[in-house]
């Protein structure tokens, strides 16, 4: 949806109370003693990469990869490696932050950045990862390999030097240029063996020094073995080193200790062999090629391998048996190549013939059949297999999202009763995320959240808003929302996961939502929801009364604003009969009246209106009870210093009031933070005609410049939220910049920084956004689009990550804001 990769508008309503200062500081999830006391350091307390938990529970994205060592399955998962357990099919995640985040070379590898393609493990029990241009690998425990000291759990370069070329070969692998090696693989005496495939070569890394494949080797240095460097495809029964291979994908060896290399760009799977013999039914002498599947016109199974049509082959295995298996991507299945006569994964086969053992035998790519025979499951572009310690195939089921498991034997496997020759998901649920419900919030897993607000209890309430839900990370242990809910854990308190609209009158969590972004709380508890793609504003009612001239249900959903219709018309008559675009931020005024943030695409449709709580007059109009009122926006391009209603707002993406009563709007595409003044007097250095809308941050120019100085002649860029802390000073989320940034009601010391009244710095946030800094300064972390923000009842910042899905808190012990003085 391109709604949802805009910037978007995001209310705060700052709550009392909610402060789990070291919630992602513990493994457990659960709360720590006391606050942190350094000032401005980050942390994570909702959200991330997910589990540890049941693998089924957790979101993955495009796998890449998978392999069995150690005990173990560890499945290549975009930026981040998983560990799955056999036995009980628990996930975690030993390296990676799921995020585009720093290398972190030396340092712990759950801290460092991964981007990953192949994965496996070596003799010792370390991990080895395939990382862009690079090879690394995570200690298994303390010692010396690869002619590095390593500690356990660390991760380090062992190939590559990080650019992408071709040179190094008989020196150093750490020096030399890998051209997008996809492929790694570990041969019987531990060296490694890469599947250069931009270069059409495969190369190995000794282990030790010795002679392997015909070479004198020195242990750490880089040597070719297969390929020549030109893409194509020759010299079959010639020596391999002078072959042409085609963007090879996959090695491994077989039990004969021949080189076996997936030449993907021409659809055959390959053999150097390393002793003269018969393999595969073929003569071959060593250190030559030979072609062994594929090759032919034939895409039919129980045909000799070589006249078979491969497309894409990619990961492959010597099973237990011999047989060679591998994931052919092109026509979504997984197919064997018997090496000896008998019966394997429940069929009868010949040696030297091919045949499909997962997937429909058409190729046609989709999803199903779990808990069926797996040869009439559907499959999506599958990129490797991997065998267990039981003999089951484990499957990389890309771009489903998923790993699936062919049991080989009844039993059960994961967690799961499995059925011989049937197949099951055993990691990802090929959604988005949303996982996690009933456990610790550091645990769980958001889809770009994009409204934050803290309640009357000091909960966080979340908008999960691609994931259609609105969640609560539950700050003490009591019931909430009508549910009973434990400190430091998450909980969905509406929507049922599905985008669309229903359920109105009826249960929260069963109603269906359609992006929810902006979420606030009204005076008497109940949350505000902008259903963004819905086109209204809903309630979930706190407790059973009269709210908003409905009787309402405690935990049930209702709309108060809005007729599910996109567009402009209403104002003056029934909220509920009202025309509302794409409701990008709410919030409550000090008369209790709803503030509504509208936007579309068109820039002059900016809007911001109120729902009148009562009737009275509010914002110089005569408001009637539940009608709602336009109050800024519809005019000509600014408009600044004359009356709101008369001005343009273009992409406004939040609104929120500070201390007297002013609306304050997050301008989001004027690149300006703007107040409508609610009465007239001098707010932000400035005199102000009540209904009048003037610029209080932001020159109007999209950029980053002014920090430390005028707020007014700073570069903003796309700011989408705005919230007021107990000094009166404005949070800024400057989204595109990466930042938080605050404008100083007053001269003082505010969040560690002296800080000059009328002036600006930043808070949070380095412009960077790869992910990093969790335990550091806030200011040198990195945040991707921060959408919004809020402060809990001790001072401390809530961001919204959007982009690495999580929440993050920001601890300023002392040196966060002191609380507004009274006015004299």
């Amino acid at each position: 949806m391109a709604i949802l990769t805009s910037v978007a508008c995001l209310v705060v309503l700052a709550g009392a109370g909610w402060a789990p200062a070291a919630l992602a500081a513990g493994s457990s999830g659960a709360p720590l003693p006391g606050r942190l006391a350094a000032a401005g350091v980050i942390s994570t307390v909702a959200g991330g990469v997910g589990g540890p938990a049941k693998g089924t529970g957790v979101s993955l994205g495009p796998v890449s990869g998978v392999s069995f060592g150690a005990g173990a399955v560890y499945i290549a998962d975009n930026w981040a490696v998983r560990k799955l357990n056999p036995r009980t099919g628990w996930l975690t995640t030993p390296a990676g932050t799921g995020f585009l985040s720093p290398p972190g070379d030396g340092g712990p590898a759950v801290s460092a950045g991964v981007q990953t393609g192949g994965v496996t493990t070596d003799h010792q029990g370390n991990l080895v990862v395939q990382d862009d241009q690079r090879l690394r690998v995570v200690a298994a425990r303390a010692g010396t390999f690869y002619g590095q000291a390593m500690t356990a759990g660390h991760i380090y370069p062992v190939a590559g030097d990080g650019r992408q070329g071709f040179s190094g070969d008989g020196g150093p692998a750490t020096a030399a240029e890998l051209n997008d090696p996809l492929g790694v693989a570990v041969d019987r005496v531990g060296n490694l063996l890469i599947a250069d495939t931009g270069n059409n070569r495969v190369r190995l890394v000794a282990a030790r020094t010795g002679t392997f494949y015909g070479q004198a080797m020195t242990a750490g240095d880089i040597y070719p073995v297969a390929g020549n460097g030109t893409g194509g495809f020759s010299g079959d029964g010639g020596p391999a080193a002078g072959a042409e291979l085609a963007a090879p994908q996959s090695a491994t060896v077989d039990r004969a200790g021949n080189l076996i290399v997936g030449d993907t760009g021409n659809g055959r799977i390959r053999v150097v062999a390393v002793h003269t013999g018969t393999y595969y039914g073929q003569p071959m002498t060593a250190g030559d090629i030979y072609t062994v599947a594929g090759g032919g016109g034939n895409q039919g199974d129980g045909v000799p391998a070589t006249s078979a049509d491969l497309t894409l082959p990619l990961g492959m295995l010597v099973d237990g048996t011999g047989n060679l298996v591998f994931a052919d991507a092109g026509s979504n299945r997984v197919r064997v190549v018997a090496t000896s006569t008998g019966t394997f994964y429940g069929q009868a086969m010949t040696a030297g013939d091919i045949y499909t053992v997962a997937g429909i035998d058409n190729g046609t790519y989709g999803f199903s059949g779990d808990g069926g025979p797996a040869t009439k499951a559907q499959l999506n572009s599958p990129v490797g297999v991997a065998e267990d310690s039981a003999g089951n195939l484990v499957v990389g089921d890309g771009n489903n999202y998923r790993a699936r498991v062919v049991a080989t034997s009844t039993g059960t496997f994961y967690g799961q009763a499995m059925t011989a020759g049937d197949i099951y998901t055993v990691a990802g649920n090929g959604i988005g995320s949303g996982t996690g419900d009933g456990g610790p919030a550091t645990h769980a897993q958001l889809s770009f959240p994009e409204g934050l607000a803290v309640d009357h209890s000091g909960n966080l309430v979340v908008s999960d808003t691609t994931d259609n839900r609105v969640r609560v990370v539950a700050t003490s242990t009591g019931t909430f929302y009508g549910q009973a809910m434990t400190a430091g854990d998450i909980y969905t308190v509406a929507g049922n996961g599905t985008g669309g609209f229903s359920g109105d009158g009826g249960p929260a969590t069963k109603a269906k939502l359609n992006a929810p972004v902006p979420v606030a709380v009204d005076g008497a508890g109940n949350l505000l929801i902008g259903d963004l793609s819905n086109h209204r504003v809903r309630v979930v009612a706190a407790s059973t009364g009269t709210f908003y001239g409905q009787a309402m249900t405690a935990g049930h959903i209702y709309t108060v604003a809005g007729d599910g219709v996109m567009g402009l018309s209403g104002d003056g008559g029934p909220a509920t009969s009202a025309e509302l675009t794409w409701v990008y931020g709410v919030t409550v005024d000090h008369a209790g009246n709803v503030v509504i943030c509208q936007s579309s695409f068109d820039s002059a449709d900016g809007r911001v209106r109120v729902v009148a709580a009562r009737t009275g007059t509010f914002y110089g109009q005569a408001m009637t009870a539940g009608h709602i009122y336009l109050v800024a926006g519809g005019g000509p391009p600014l408009g600044n210093g004359g009356p709101a209603t008369g001005a343009e707002l273009n992409l406004p993406h939040q609104v929120t009031v500070d201390h007297a009563g002013n609306l304050l709007v997050a301008d989001t595409h004027n690149e300006q933070v703007r107040v409508v003044a609610v009465r007239t007097g001098r707010f932000y250095g400035q005199p102000m005609t009540a209904e009048h809308i003037y610029p209080v941050a932001g020159d109007g120019l999209a950029g980053f410049s002014g920090d430390g100085g005028p707020a007014t002649r700073a570069e903003l860029h796309d700011p989408n939220q705005v919230a007021v802390d107990l000094a009166g000073n404005l949070l800024i989320a400057d989204t595109s910049n990466n930042r938080v940034r605050v404008l100083a009601a007053r001269t003082g010391t505010y969040y560690g920084q002296p800080m000059a009244a009328g002036d600006i710095y930043t808070v949070a946030g380095s412009g960077s956004s790869l992910f990093s800094g969790d335990g550091g300064p806030a200011t040198a972390a990195g945040l991707d689009s921060p959408k919004a923000i809020t402060l809990d009842g001790a001072g401390n910042l809530l961001i919204a990550d959007t982009y690495h899905f999580r929440i993050r808190q920001v601890t300023f012990g002392a040196a966060g804001p002191a609380p507004l003085e009274p006015s004299p």
